[in-house]
Parts: structure tokens; sequence; C-alpha cells
């Protein structure tokens, strides 16, 4: 499975695109709930990893995905600080 995020072509959502085999799916999501959505499911995914050691073995072998997202919420929390500064 793939995804992809986007911004809307307005500006105020954002669409979650989902590659499964012959099928794509797409949901649009408006902001903010995009930005509760997703830290929620980040948090929901991060308790996983830790609490199961199936995925905590088969994700340390991923030493270049693990890289990538680190530096996504490195950015993110940047991002998201700076909004809040303001």
């Amino acid at each position: 499975m793939k995804t992809k995020m986007s911004q809307s072509k307005t500006g105020k959502s954002v669409i979650l695109t989902v590659y499964e085999g012959f099928s794509t799916y797409s949901v649009t999501i408006p902001m903010p709930y995009g930005i509760r959505f997703f830290a929620e499911g980040l948090l929901t995914c991060l308790s996983m990893l830790s609490e199961v050691s199936e995925l905590n073995s088969s994700f340390k072998e991923k030493d270049g995905e693990k890289a990538h997202i680190q530096e996504i919420l490195r950015k993110s929390m940047k991002l998201y600080d700076e909004f809040l500064r303001k």
C-alpha cells in the first residue's frame, strides 16, 4: 500500500490518497482537524511500536526509513513551534 498527501486546491484541506493494488481512494480532511487526526495516528503507531516486539524488530532493520521519519518529525515540530509562537 502507498499513500500520498497533498494540499487541496482551496488550501483549506488535506487530500489523503491511498493506492492499494488496482484501487485508489481519496479522502479530504479539513484543517485543523487533519493535524489532530494525524497526530493521534502517530501517537497510536508509536505506542504500538513500543508494545509489539514483532513490529519493533522489523522496524529496526529499516535504517533509511527511520532516518526519513525522524527528519519529517523534526520539520513538523519546528513548523508547529513556529505556529505556536505567533
